[in-house]
């Protein structure tokens, strides 16, 4: 017996539903990545070079481009110094945050 094909709309939304779960999957991947939280921060050897690599990252959801909303100094674990960039992307609109650790002062 041969299986009756499958509706436009059931496809579409069979389509859009396995697109969430991969956009789902890629926002994890970034947070379990190095900068994705303060926890497992990027190695910065300046303030000035965060903003830079922070925009260079693409969306981990659309490969779209972030814009930095905000960069601050943050206390991260152990007293660490950190940088958190907050972003926002450009194409889909989705926020996150990038930590970088600098080096201490003397």
């Amino acid at each position: 017996m041969a299986q009756k094909p499958k509706r436009a709309r059931t496809e579409r939304r069979e389509g859009e539903r396995a697109a969430s779960r991969l956009s789902r999957d890629r926002e994890k991947l970034f947070r379990l990545s190095p900068g994705g939280s303060p926890e497992l921060p990027i190695e910065a050897p300046s303030a000035s070079v965060v903003e830079t690599h922070a925009t260079g990252m693409p969306c981990p959801r659309c490969d779209g481009q972030h814009a930095v909303e905000e960069h601050a100094a943050v206390t991260g674990p152990h007293g660490a110094r950190l940088r958190e960039a907050r972003l926002r992307c450009r194409r889909c609109g989705s926020q996150r945050s990038l930590f970088f650790r600098l080096p201490l002062l003397n």
